[in-house]
């Protein structure tokens, strides 16, 4: 009887020690594709980087033709009405042209300067599909 409890024992310490060892090197491989995808996906962010400086181009351009527009309006060289409502039209369109380039500048230099973020958000949508597809294998669907 002795001798069965002591196998049982070692039988259950290998085991223990053998899930140890596969979790540990689980855990590493798991750790080297985060890693991977983190180089990745940091490479990939330093492309949209010079985006940001043609927004920022782009932005001046639009600020140049806004002022040439204003003061040709000022200036009174245009009497026609239409002509002024064209010009006021343009500005406006002008406007609203800029604030959405300045709305991508935002989120480009949000993008570029904390990549962190969308690679947490990645990691945890993946980690959520992959135990999504566990717990399908396993037959433990939620009820919904």
């Amino acid at each position: 009887m002795a001798k069965t409890f002591k196998d049982l024992l070692l039988a259950l310490l290998n085991a223990t020690l053998i899930l140890v060892a596969l979790c540990l090197f689980l855990g590493w491989r798991l750790a080297t594709t985060v890693e991977d995808i983190t180089t990745v996906f940091s490479e990939k962010v330093q492309i949209v980087a010079p985006l940001k400086d043609e927004i920022r181009g782009i932005r001046g351009e639009i600020a140049a033709l806004r002022s040439d527009l204003t003061s040709i309006q000022d200036s009174g060289t245009v009497t026609d009405i239409a002509e002024k409502l064209r010009i006021s039209t343009a500005l406006a369109t002008l406007d609203n042209m800029e604030a959405r380039m300045q709305d991508s500048q935002a989120r480009i230099a949000e993008i570029t300067e904390s990549p962190q973020t969308l690679i947490n958000s990645a990691i945890e949508k993946s980690a959520d599909v992959v135990a999504d597809r566990i717990i399908a294998v396993r037959g433990c669907v939620p009820q919904s």
